[in-house]
Formats: C-alpha cells, structure tokens, sequence
C-alpha cells in the first residue's frame, strides 16, 4: 500500500516524538508538553479565535474576558497533557492506577456489575483525561469495550492500534456492522464506555445542551434500551499535572413500558447531557473546546 508522503511525515513526527515522551520522566515530559501547549496558544495562536468564541457562547454574554482567556488556555494545555499522558499509557500498571484519585470508585464499579443482570454503560464527556478512564478500568480489571473511529492517516491508525493492543480494552471501530453485537457484548456482562457529546445531524436528537442546543447521536439510550441496562454518567478530571479524579452519579434508566421508544431515548439523553452541562460548567477549563466537530448547533 502506498502512503501519501503527508501520512508519512506525520506519523515519524508523532512516532519520533512519543519515543521522546516514553523515555523522559513523567514530570520532565509534561513541561515539554507545556511549553508546546504555550508556544502553540500563546504565539501560534492556534484555534485561540475559536475557542474563546465558544466558550463566552456557553457562559454568556457577561462573562469575564479574563476567565475566558483562562479558560480557553488551561483546555489547550489540558488537551497537550492528554497527549502526554496517550504516548505513556503503556507505561501505566495496576499499582500507579490504584495511586490515582479516581481508583476510589473501583469498589463502586464492582457493586454495580455484580448487581446488574447483564453490564452497564458509563457515559463520560470529552472532560478531563477521557481516554484515561478505559485504560484504568481496563488495568483494574473490568471488561470495558469502546466504539472508535478510524485515523484518516492508516499508519497512524496502525500505530495507535498497536498501542491499544497492549492493554485488554476492546475497541470496535465505528465503521465496522456492529451494533447489534453492542448491545450482545453489554448483555454478556461487559461495560460499554461511551463519549455522547458529538455533533450528530444524521439520525441525532436535539437537546438541551451548555445552554444551547446540540444534536447528538442517541447510541447510549438506544443500546440502553437493547440490553436492559442502566447508563452510569461518569467524569474526569486533571488534578494539577499528573493526577486525575473521576465522580460518578446516579444512573439513568430506559422506560420499558414507554409506548414510544424514540421519544424515550430522546429524554435519556437529555438526562445525560443535564449531567454534563452542570458538571462542565463547575471545571469549563477541563473541557474539550477545541474538538472539530463541535456540539452545540450554529
């Protein structure tokens, strides 16, 4: 198969790069990926524009210009950490996850499997260090599985791929004819974790969502509604560098004497984005404003 010479490029910098990453200590590493996120926001400029832009559409008119300058700076960095801490992820073993905050809800998690007939779904925002929720989960033991999609750069794809595959984490891609085996793989007793808070105009619900609209994929209420399970909403978030912390809240069940399913999924949904709407807004720097298919409608 022949690469165009921009994947080739892009993936030796990110190989180059995340080989750099692996080998410096973790603190050395996040102050590298600092000045990155400095030099790329502050001179750069990079999506600078943009992003302020949505956040003073989430926090309104009165917002104060500093905390939106802040806001917008601190989720970049963030958004560079995240990168850090994905090029270090084989890195990571039970013990430095069990270390971490968010390892408090381990006994939690295991009460809710045990006491439910078939799996769950846990429900999480791009907040915080998302991906780092699987692979802990994954380091402690819980049969989670994610749907993904495919990098448009193969090798890349490959590359990430095989990074995944040093962890248990099962990972559909998005592409693939796999829905029904979605809701069998719940039913069997695993955990579905899932990301709702993606623009959707094929075949989504609009809701109420960081005071606006948002139309969205109802994929959580709808195999919610296939395997009889509950969806937990679930949330991460940086503390200072190298720590992170997960809330998990009440869960949100599928009506199933409701007469219209759709309109059942639709108020799921709503629930669930009412859980990320408050929880964003406590921490808004921990969001993930710069994501390319941005949520809320125009």
């Amino acid at each position: 198969m022949k690469y165009k010479p921009s994947h080739v490029l892009e993936y030796i910098i990110v190989v180059t790069f995340g080989g750099l990453i692996r080998i410096l200590p973790l603190r050395v590493a996040l102050s590298l990926g600092w000045l990155v996120a400095a030099a790329s926001h502050f001179i750069g400029r990079v999506h600078v524009k943009r992003t302020r832009q949505r956040v003073r559409q989430v926090l309104g008119p009165k917002a104060d210009e500093k905390a939106v300058r802040r806001v917008a700076w601190l989720a970049w960095r963030n958004l560079v950490f995240n990168a850090i801490d994905g090029f270090r992820f084989t890195k990571l073993t039970t013990d430095k996850i069990r270390k971490m905050p968010l390892a408090s809800l381990e006994g939690d998690l295991r009460r809710i499997l045990d006491d439910c007939e078939n799996g769950f779904i846990l429900a999480t925002p791009h907040m915080g260090n998302w991906e780092i929720a699987g692979i802990a989960g994954d380091l402690l033991g819980f049969p989670l599985f994610v749907i993904v999609r495919k990098q448009k750069n193969p090798l890349l794809n490959n590359y990430i791929n095989k990074m995944r595959r040093s962890f248990n984490l099962e990972v559909l891609h998005r592409e693939s004819k796999i829905w029904k085996g979605v809701a069998d793989r719940i039913k069997q007793g695993k955990i579905l974790a899932i990301l709702p808070d993606i623009n959707s105009k094929n075949r989504g619900v609009t809701v109420d969502f960081l005071n606006g609209k948002a139309t969205i994929a109802p994929g959580a209420a709808h195999f919610a509604q296939l395997a009889d399970c509950p969806i937990y909403p679930i949330f991460v978030r940086r503390i200072g560098w190298t720590k992170h912390d997960a809330v998990l809240l009440d869960p949100i069940r599928s009506d199933p004497e409701a007469a219209d399913r759709d309109a059942d999924q639709e108020r799921m949904m709503q629930e669930i984005m009412n859980a990320f709407t408050a929880e964003i807004l406590k921490t808004p720097e921990q969001y993930f404003w710069h994501n390319k298919r941005w949520v809320l409608n125009k």
